[in-house]
């Protein structure tokens, strides 16, 4: 089954739960060619006038400037970026290519009919539209009535989803309420952390790469990355003339950095509850961070949570004779999560040759090895104890994290320079007379 994802922060093409193709809706429109997603966004500070990255919002016909070849109005650069997608599948190919939409939980009819044109001469015959929201929802065991966050570009979004009864009292997970945040998006949030390296730039070399088109192409490069790959450090280096500069800076600076937009999501979001979340809203620092601090029960959706709950009904997409706008899909039974080992649980918190027996939950810095320490709590569950971070820069086994994680002998926690060891402590089986002999 072939799955077109239309978010703006990831336009992507899945067959059977693979990338076939992914890229940022963002085009280059320079007169002679049209550019789209990473090779539009390695020009775009070098020629910004020339950058669109609206047009999937918009999903409209109004025209945009500056025109190029073929290109007159946003909905010009949407066929053009599908016809791109569907250039990268391989061939030989059916035309048109069957291709079920995952539509933004935003997206209004109007948007969906215009896409349905607009695909259909790009090469894609639409079978059905699927709120992505009520698609990567569905492919998980929900309790009851919960909230989903997904990120774009420009934008947040939050559905609230429920649990709902059909004529065969079977559960259903239906979209009831759809609430945008506007500049809380990938955009916005690379724009404060590229100004925060900007910063540390003037600081620490007295150069200020926003000043120079190329090194400022340098600094957005490079900070993509980073947060792609959830580095725990980011080294920023550029190149102007004959020198090269370099700086170091922490997720914790950008946390910090964007915390004032966290804040404005959080206030969205509203009363703390269960909060799914996709693999984008995910990838910021410190956001799963601040929506745990705040109460909220940050429950992380897997990458491929959109195509296993689209998957779970492709026979219906393939034998429906309309296409349809479906908000409302059967809910998965626990079987279709899998379950997770618990790990071996944990008696005692090492930390410098200190043993702090576990029980209540306790702030890293309750530790008598670690009164300053800071960056997570650890509070006891139903399988023995779990991790929360409270900070962008603490690891997990060697690993950046931002979500509460089960946690049990073996495992490590690293913050602020110290190592906390999660260990057992046994009282040893007594020795029976023959054995002291």
């Amino acid at each position: 089954m072939l799955v077109l994802e239309a978010n703006d922060a990831e336009v992507a093409l899945l067959r059977d739960g693979e990338v076939v193709c992914s890229q940022p809706g963002v085009a280059l429109v320079d007169g002679r060619e049209v550019l789209f997603g990473d090779d539009a966004l390695a020009r775009s500070r070098l020629s910004p006038r020339q950058v669109h990255n609206e047009y999937w919002q918009r999903l409209n016909a109004d025209p945009v400037a500056p025109r190029g070849a073929g290109v007159a109005n946003q909905a010009d650069l949407v066929y053009l970026q599908l016809q791109a997608l569907r250039g990268a599948l391989p061939a030989p190919a059916e035309h048109p290519v069957k291709v079920v939409v995952a539509a933004p939980p935003t997206a209004s009819s109007a948007q969906l009919s215009l896409l349905l044109g607009i695909a259909g001469e790009a090469g894609f015959q639409v079978t059905a539209f699927v709120d992505a929201a009520v698609a990567a929802a569905s492919s998980v065991a929900l309790s009851g009535p919960t909230r989903l966050l997904d990120l774009g570009l420009h934008r947040a979004t939050i559905t609230t989803l429920a649990l709902v009864e059909d004529a065969n009292r079977e559960p259903r997970v239906c979209r009831q309420a759809v609430d945008e945040v506007p500049a809380t998006g990938f955009a916005t949030l690379l724009e404060g952390w590229i100004d925060a390296v900007a910063d540390r730039f003037v600081e620490s070399t007295r150069f200020d790469p926003l000043r120079v088109a190329e090194t400022e192409q340098q600094v957005c490069d490079q900070v993509r990355a980073g947060v792609e790959q959830e580095a725990s450090e980011f080294a920023i280096a550029v190149q102007h003339g004959d020198s090269a500069r370099q700086i170091t800076i922490s997720r914790r600076a950008f946390a910090e950095k964007a915390e004032q937009r966290y804040g404005a999501l959080g206030r969205a979001i509203g009363a703390p509850g269960a909060l799914l979340v996709t693999h984008r809203a995910g990838r910021p620092p410190g956001l799963a961070a601040h929506l745990e601090a705040a109460g909220h029960r940050v429950l992380p959706l897997p990458k491929d949570a959109l195509s296993r709950g689209l998957a779970a009904h492709a026979e219906r997409w393939a034998q429906a004779d309309a296409v349809r706008h479906v908000t409302s899909l059967p809910a998965r039974a626990a079987a279709q999560t899998p379950a997770a080992s618990s790990p071996r649980p944990a008696t005692h918190l090492l930390c410098r040759g200190v043993a702090l027996p576990l029980g209540d939950e306790m702030r890293a810095a309750d530790h008598p090895a670690a009164p300053g320490a800071t960056g997570f709590r650890v509070k006891p569950n139903a399988a023995g104890f779990a991790v929360v971070p409270t900070a962008a820069d603490v690891r997990f086994n060697g690993e950046p994290f931002e979500f509460e994680r089960a946690a049990g002998i073996g495992d490590v926690i690293r913050a602020g320079g110290l190592e906390f060891h999660f260990i057992a402590v046994v009282e040893p089986a007594p020795r029976t007379p023959a054995q002291r002999r």
